[in-house]
């Protein structure tokens, strides 16, 4: 799950232009900005998200557009007639939290960048702020119920599509959430195989299948 939502000043965008803007902060649109912000959040070249891993979290994505009327920055009242303001504030699982903060700040603050007129202005202002938000354990629902760190894994393992052998040969493929990099975060040795992983989540996840309890 991931809860975005973009905080405007009232008047400084048309209807057609606050759509487009969320448009762009959907999960499938940010992670398009991946090659552009690769040094800054330390991915691997050639790493993949698996396709059908994306599609939940696309299904479970929300992005929301708030304009506010009064807005106070630097001690006084924001203006639409002035260059924007925004804030972005994304709530993802608190174990989420830490490694995907990077990106997220990098990649939302490069969507709303490249809607603004001066384009370097984000990096040269603080035109953009981005807060990353974990939401605790059992403080997230959907279906009628409490879904936690573990059934989420767990859906995210099943939406898993079939991934094809990589090409590079120091590629792995995260035997939880298909995702391919040859730099994992994670590396488990398990009966002379190496398994890569993306995340530490994904890694303590695979643990407690291999121990056929829940990962905790």
């Amino acid at each position: 799950m991931m809860f975005l939502e973009l905080f405007v000043p009232r008047g400084t965008y048309s209807d057609e232009q606050l759509r487009r803007l969320a448009e762009s902060l959907t999960m499938k649109r940010l992670l398009t900005h991946v090659d552009a912000i690769r040094d800054v959040i330390g991915a691997a070249e050639g790493s993949s998200a698996n396709p059908g891993v994306l599609d939940l979290l696309e299904s479970i994505n929300h992005v929301v557009v708030h304009e506010i009327g009064t807005w106070i920055a630097g001690g006084r009242a924001l203006t639409p007639a002035e260059p924007p303001r925004h804030v972005a504030r994304v709530y993802v699982p608190g174990p989420w939290r830490k490694p995907m903060s990077p990106f997220l700040i990098a990649a939302i603050t490069r969507a709303l960048a490249q809607a603004d007129p001066e384009p370097e202005r984000c990096h040269r202002e603080p035109s953009v702020e981005v807060h990353v938000i974990g939401v605790p354990e059992g403080g997230y629902g959907v279906f009628g119920r409490v879904v936690g760190q573990t059934e989420l894994m767990e859906m995210i393992s099943d939406a898993k599509t079939d991934v094809p052998v990589p090409d590079d040969p120091n590629a792995l493929v995260d035997p939880v959430c298909g995702m391919v990099a040859s730099d994992m975060v994670a590396i488990l040795e398990h009966e002379g195989t190496t398994y890569g992983f993306c995340s530490p989540g994904c890694r303590r996840h695979f643990i407690g299948r291999l121990a056929g309890e829940p990962a905790r």
